[in-house]
């Protein structure tokens, strides 16, 4: 392998594979990437096993060939680099690196040892609208679980029929779903759970690749259809999928309320957070009182105190006390991006149901925290 290319374009696919290697990783030719250079160009290949990432930069290519290079220092060399032309050569299983004022060799593993990428046919992809889909990963990804001990629950509920698609998560306190319309039906009906850090991968690809104004992303199953392949101009991301059957979460979704309030999200979320203060000491425990107009939220630490906050709001029905886990409030907060948000209740023991004022697509469910009631 024998080939020359610019350093931007060399390091910016190596920080984008490098976020899929584990830094854990269980065998030593996962702590690699491999380099594939073809009469196309040049290719870079990084894999966890759960998620995995082809990316491909143009470089010009004197002779084809593959090698596998520890990605961490390799990653280091290149972003250290100033920006000017590097070449690269591969001697048996040594990779040597040289530009006008540096040089380095790196020894390597055989590239017959790196994992082989499942294929998939492009005329099998559907198209998904890039700005909804980042969209509703980031207001669903967040409630996903990061504990492996329930694998089911650190997926993402993939669900798409006709035209209607649909993300939903959930840790078992929260959940969160968010429906969006693609642009062309599908066949059948698609129904697949995608681990939350493969979709998180997605959506930072097309944050980047937002300046390119890509308005369409392709996805499909691979050939072995136990993988899911997302397909970018340059970026091609595998992900495994998750067996077992996610909960029913349309169970989980309250069909009435008996208390109804719209509340200023930006003036809302200051208000969490300056009460949250004392409730960090006290299981994070943050109790909502709702009066006429008036939501007040408390909290209290026997170390510190206690504190009050009162704010005006929209309320329908009647008036109630709930009470919640102020992270998970901070959580939704930080995904909705609306002027208003509601909150429906039905009841100090029932889950709470904040929406987008006025937006039916997506709604996140908090548990709530039952408190424990004082002796008079």
């Amino acid at each position: 392998m024998k080939l020359q290319v610019l350093q931007e374009n060399l390091n910016s696919g190596l920080l984008t594979a490098s976020r899929t290697i584990s830094s854990k990783a269980q065998l030593p030719i996962l702590s690699n990437v491999l380099l594939k250079a073809t009469k196309e160009g040049l290719q870079i290949l990084a894999t966890n096993l759960e998620t995995g990432v082809n990316i491909k930069i143009g470089a010009k290519i004197d002779r084809e060939g593959e090698i596998t290079i520890p990605a961490k220092i390799f990653t280091e060399i290149v972003s250290s680099l100033s920006t000017e032309r590097i070449d690269l050569e591969v001697v048996e299983n040594t990779l040597k690196l040289t530009t006008n004022s540096y040089q380095a060799t790196l020894n390597g593993l055989p590239a017959t040892e790196f994992p082989k990428f499942p294929n998939y046919s492009s005329e099998d992809l559907f198209s998904l609208p890039a700005e909804k889909l980042l969209e509703a990963i980031n207001q669903v990804a967040f409630a996903a679980a990061t504990d492996d001990s329930r694998p089911i629950l650190t997926g993402i509920l993939f669900e798409l029929e006709g035209k209607d698609l649909s993300l939903v998560a959930t840790d078992g306190y929260r959940l969160s779903l968010k429906k969006v319309e693609v642009n062309s039906p599908v066949k059948e009906k698609i129904s697949l759970i995608i681990p939350a850090r493969s979709l998180i991968e997605v959506s930072r690809v097309l944050e980047e690749e937002k300046e390119k104004k890509e308005k369409i992303l392709k996805m499909g199953f691979t050939k072995e259809q136990n993988q899911v392949v997302f397909v970018f101009p340059e970026i091609e991301l595998f992900s495994r999928v998750i067996e077992g059957t996610f909960p029913d979460y349309q169970k989980i979704i309250p069909n009435s309320f008996t208390t109804k309030l719209i509340l200023d999200r930006e003036i809302f979320s200051r208000e969490v957070k300056v009460v949250s203060i004392f409730a960090r000491d006290s299981a994070n425990i943050i109790k909502f009182k709702i009066q006429k107009d008036l939501l007040e939220m408390s909290a209290n630490s026997p170390q510190i105190g206690e504190n009050k906050s009162s704010l005006e709001i929209k309320q329908e029905r009647e008036e109630g006390e709930i009470a919640f886990n102020f992270r998970f409030l901070q959580g939704f907060l930080s995904a909705v991006n609306v002027q208003e948000i509601s909150l429906e209740i039905n009841g100090p023991l029932n889950p709470g149901v904040f929406r987008g004022a006025g937006d039916d697509s997506f709604l996140h469910i908090i548990m709530p925290v039952r408190l424990q009631v004082e002796e008079k």
